[in-house]
């Protein structure tokens, strides 16, 4: 985002500039009422100040004894000036700073657990932690989530073993241990937790395993891993992984996406990002979701310690969703003590993709007054 001072002809208006500018930086504001100053000043003074400071802005560090050029005329040293124009310009550098935005995306290959985990971390705050996995989709079916959530807390996404840029899994492994070992690496002490469906059941097997780095916990259209293992779930992916050998992966996509209760007929844009991330993880169908089989769940079963988990608990369903799924987050609530359900209208399995703002509304007001 972008704030123009666009130059006016001094017979047209006695102010030369013409400023678009922030609610932080409008009249009445302080940054407003400093802003305004710089801007009546003579139009040499105000270029000259507008030169200088997206130079130091562009070079993202402290000021420092420097030189710069001014309009083609001597450097000169930014200590050496009017200590009024000096004053002004910090206090124009502290206003953009304030509405830059979250900080830039960093991210990474954690050498964890035996294994590589690709993630991604913005924002600051305390953590937030969305685990891929939902849908056996990778870190990017929470595009929607991510740069949101980084406004009010250090996001955290990764891709699980066995999708995305991570590492595949060769050998039996456990999801949970993954994620301790990724938050241990990047020094996170304890988070909130996002998931869904798939990476649900990783969460409350981390919620159980290591209730200390839990604060909130936010299951979204999932079971445990004694669902997610279960025979008949184990069947439904094998059948999907010979489709793909038999008759193609794309036919296997579109028979996906034509689940009524999977995503919105009418949501393009999310089934277009579904597609392409299935054709990028082509591999996961290939090898019969290793990342399914492999997986070693936590013991004693989950679904026999809910009563155990001591986070507090947001379990979220679509309204459209599988009556399988909607049964089984039932489950969930009347099993966790104290925790609390929202039915997302008009909701399907994929609902952070399907209803992003409503998704994100319902969890940030659940981390916010919980």
């Amino acid at each position: 985002m972008s704030y123009r001072l666009q130059l006016r002809k001094k017979e047209r208006d006695p102010n030369p500039y013409e400023q678009r500018m922030p609610a932080s930086m409008q009249a009445g504001s302080f940054y407003g009422q400093a802003a305004e100053q710089i801007i009546r000043a003579d139009a040499q003074s105000a270029t000259s100040l507008f030169q200088i400071v997206p130079e130091i802005f562009a070079a993202r560090a402290p000021l420092r004894l420097r030189e710069i050029t001014r309009g083609g005329k001597q450097p000169v040293n930014i200590f050496r000036a009017h200590p009024y124009r000096l004053l002004s310009m910090l206090i124009l550098l502290v206003a953009f700073n304030e509405v830059r935005g979250a900080e830039p995306m960093k991210k990474g290959m954690a050498r964890v657990n035996g294994t590589s985990l690709y993630y991604e971390m913005m924002g600051k705050g305390f953590p937030v932690v969305l685990i891929s996995g939902g849908g056996t989709l990778d870190r990017r079916a929470w595009d929607d989530q991510f740069e949101t959530f980084a406004g009010y807390h250090k996001a955290i996404r990764y891709d699980i073993r066995g999708i995305g840029k991570s590492a595949r899994p060769l050998k039996p492994f456990s999801h949970s241990q993954d994620l301790y070992a990724l938050l241990k690496f990047l020094n996170v002490r304890k988070a909130h937790i996002i998931s869904l469906s798939f990476s649900g059941a990783i969460a409350i097997d981390f919620a159980l395993e290591h209730p200390e780095m839990v604060d909130h916990l936010i299951l979204a259209a999932t079971g445990t891993s004694a669902d997610a293992k279960s025979q008949a779930n184990l069947d439904s992916v094998l059948a999907l992984s010979t489709m793909a050998k038999k008759e193609g992966l794309p036919r296997v996509i579109q028979f996906l996406l034509d689940l009524p209760f999977f995503i919105s007929r009418e949501n393009s844009a999310a089934r277009e990002k579904i597609r392409q991330i299935y054709l990028d993880n082509r591999d996961m169908f290939e090898s019969e979701f290793a990342l399914v089989r492999l997986w070693q769940p936590t013991e004693p079963s989950a679904s026999e310690r809910l009563s155990e988990i001591r986070a507090r608990v947001l379990i979220i369903v679509g309204q459209n969703d599988h009556p399988a799924y909607i049964a089984i987050t039932d489950n969930l609530v009347s099993g966790i003590g104290g925790a609390r359900k929202v039915v997302i209208p008009g909701g399907t399995h994929l609902l952070h993709m399907d209803k992003p703002k409503e998704f994100n509304q319902a969890v940030l007001e659940f981390l916010s007054k919980n």
